[in-house]
């Protein structure tokens, strides 16, 4: 009997919290670009990256506490791989797919119309590069662009708005940046070659999501 008061006792306790939580399913879209490393050796550098274009997405979040929130999302960023120097470009036809888990702190409460927030987090990012394409000369360099798919880990960092415009729906904009490893399977430096730096993916974006 006494373990069946305690039980009872604690979900009293907490069920006002749970009760208190909001969640948030909703579609975001945007625009992304790229700062990339370099590939450097003996027979000189190139410069390895991504063809900015549009992004599409998911996300699922959580409002634990007035001010603390979470949220997975997932993205799909069109544009692959490509090999620049001297003017000559190697590229291939790909897209990358990016899943993290970010927590976000609001500076306004959970009843405020607009919430301005920041977010930190991590995950991982799948490169796909297929079909290489040729534009201009052959390319001589510390590196060769392959055909291949890599999972890397990623850094998530940004800054954003939340506007509700209804009790159900909420606008939101949102300017993220994420870190990850240059994916050496995809561009893979020859000989003496060495990768110079981390991809540094710039994305902002809008969108809508309701809540529940």
């Amino acid at each position: 009997m006494r373990v069946a008061m305690y039980i009872v006792v604690a979900a009293s306790a907490l069920s006002p919290l749970c009760l208190a939580q909001e969640w948030e399913l909703g579609a975001a879209g945007g625009y992304g670009f790229y700062v990339n490393p370099t590939i450097t050796g003996p027979s000189g550098s190139v410069e390895p990256g991504f063809a900015p274009k549009g992004v599409i997405g998911v996300v699922f979040g959580q409002n634990m506490y007035e001010h603390v929130g979470g949220e997975i999302r997932w993205l799909y960023q069109y544009g692959g791989p490509q090999l620049k120097s001297d003017g000559t470009v190697i590229s291939s036809l790909g897209h990358s797919n990016l899943v993290t888990y970010d927590v976000l702190f609001h500076t306004s409460g959970r009843e405020a119309n607009l919430r301005p927030y920041i977010a930190a987090g991590a995950g991982i990012k799948v490169y796909t590069g297929s079909e290489l394409r040729l534009l201009g000369p052959p390319l001589a360099g510390p590196a060769v662009l392959l055909r291949a798919t890599q999972v890397e880990p990623a850094i998530s960092a940004g800054a954003g708005l939340k506007y509700r415009v209804s009790h159900r729906v909420l606008v939101r904009l949102d300017f993220r940046t994420y870190f990850s490893p240059l994916p050496d399977e995809i561009f893979r430096p020859v000989g003496q070659a060495r990768i110079r730096g981390w991809v540094y993916n710039f994305v902002p974006l809008g969108g809508i999501s309701l809540i529940f």
